[in-house]
């Protein structure tokens, strides 16, 4: 049949048909199928490779696009114009649909969203200041390099703070300053000492986080290069170096109850592992994007992660599941944080709120007042109060029972990437990005630093 159809075609388009045995009219049938099958194939193949290729370099890209975001939002324009060029045409996505790559090609366009989400919301805020910084830029310039021979004790040399962590949150010396760990997209970890510092290196990326137990023996680290490091605190030394994330590390946390640290990742799972051994216990997965913030109850019975998703997830850690799923942000999470009833959960993101979370009532309350991005969030020892730092150069402080704010803390030149508090609240450390990258003390009787 398909021989006879064949020659009626050639018949209709005038062509001449030889005449030929029935034999004759099979093998060559057969000899061409034959050959287009190869050619299929062989097609296939290639096509297959190359939009593997292709799509796993997209998804590298855009990762690394929303990574430029989070460490400097003022690259917007840059990342919009790269975005443009990754973004898909209609005959790609259905090269890779009929190839069987949809989920892959659903993957790129969600993570596509996501970062052009994420920078949509933040790119009015800082129209302005963008402005203002490319004009200080000559001028930051000449100071680095005026200031590049100083000692390491600078702050200035910690390149792109990230999270000063007082050693647990901080240890008081008595009427002294608390010791402060700080990390850096510089690849570094310093532990602060009034204004001295020593810097624990070993990251082969940007530290996005730390974290440091009740008994203060082991600091934890997490950074870009997916890994979590575990060092002595008394001879800053590397003890064990934790793997299993597939991408950069945003967020790490240590039980104070519990021998276990937990961790969240650009590769949009949390995991649990046993400071111990340092094995993995269990894979956490349900967020749709980076896991950027977590915070372990204060018994150690649930997790609470903020993640680009713009979601909050309750997780149980006797059956890693998920016990409630929060929303309401209409920005992506930059931080999180848990209450010390255990009731409340704290959230700070990219549309510029708070919002606390009652985990039995799953009612909510929005707090607003921030003319940015909520960059990170703590809660004091006593639950009397709250603080948050933003991309709007202040920090605030607010009455969690009224919602308003009570103190606003300025001299912050840049972002203020991270807020924690000292074990008796009396201190307030901050961490700034560009154009200082500074670690500061404040006291909160006075707002004074």
């Amino acid at each position: 049949l398909l021989c006879e159809h064949m020659i009626a075609v050639h018949i209709r388009r005038g062509h001449t048909v030889a005449p030929i045995t029935r034999d004759d009219q099979v093998n060559k049938v057969l000899r061409i199928i034959f050959h287009k099958k190869q050619e299929l194939t062989q097609l296939r193949i290639l096509i297959t490779s190359e939009v593997e290729k292709v799509t796993s370099g997209k998804l590298t890209l855009l990762e690394e696009l929303r990574n430029s975001l989070v460490q400097s939002p003022s690259t917007i324009s840059s990342v919009t114009k790269q975005l443009d060029q990754v973004r898909p045409k209609n005959l790609f996505e259905q090269l890779i649909s009929q190839l069987g790559f949809a989920d892959q090609l659903q993957e790129l366009q969600n993570l596509m969203n996501q970062t052009v989400e994420c920078q949509e919301q933040e790119q009015k805020a800082l129209k302005d200041r963008i402005a203002t910084l490319t004009n200080q830029l000559d001028e930051a310039k000449k100071k680095f390099h005026n200031k590049s021979a100083t000692s390491t004790n600078n702050p200035q040399n910690h390149q792109k703070v990230r999270g000063p962590v007082p050693a647990k949150r901080s240890r008081d010396l008595g009427t002294e300053l608390p010791i402060v760990v700080s990390t850096s997209g510089d690849k570094t970890i310093r532990i602060w000492r009034s204004e001295k510092a020593r810097a624990l290196e070993g990251h082969t990326g940007g530290v996005y986080s730390a974290a440091v137990p009740q008994t203060k023996e082991v600091l934890v680290s997490a950074g870009a290069d997916s890994t979590i490091r575990v060092w002595d605190a008394a001879t800053g030394k590397v003890a064990r170096v934790l793997k299993g994330h597939t991408r950069s590390v945003l967020c790490v946390a240590i039980s104070t109850v519990a021998r276990f640290i937990v961790s969240g990742s650009a590769d949009n799972t949390l995991r649990v592992w046993n400071l111990d051994s340092g094995k993995t216990i269990v894979v956490l997965g349900g967020h749709k994007s980076g896991v950027k913030s977590v915070a372990i109850s204060n018994k150690g019975k649930f997790i609470v992660s903020g993640s680009y998703d713009k979601t909050l997830r309750v997780w149980s850690l006797n059956t890693g599941e998920v016990i409630k799923v929060l929303e309401g942000h209409s920005g992506c999470i930059r931080s999180v944080a848990i209450s010390k009833s255990d009731r409340y959960a704290i959230s700070g993101a990219d549309d510029s709120t708070l919002r606390v979370w009652n985990l039995i009532s799953a009612r909510v309350r929005v707090f607003k007042g921030h003319g940015g991005a909520v960059y990170s969030v703590v809660v004091s020892n006593d639950d009397k109060f709250i603080v948050s730092g933003s991309n709007d150069k202040t920090i605030r402080v607010w009455n969690p029972t009224s919602g308003e704010t009570t103190q606003i803390l300025r001299g912050h030149t840049g972002d203020v990437l991270s807020v924690n508090l000292s074990n008796n609240d009396k201190y307030l450390v901050s961490g700034e990005g560009y154009p200082d990258y500074s670690v500061r003390v404040w006291d909160l009787s006075t707002g004074e630093q």
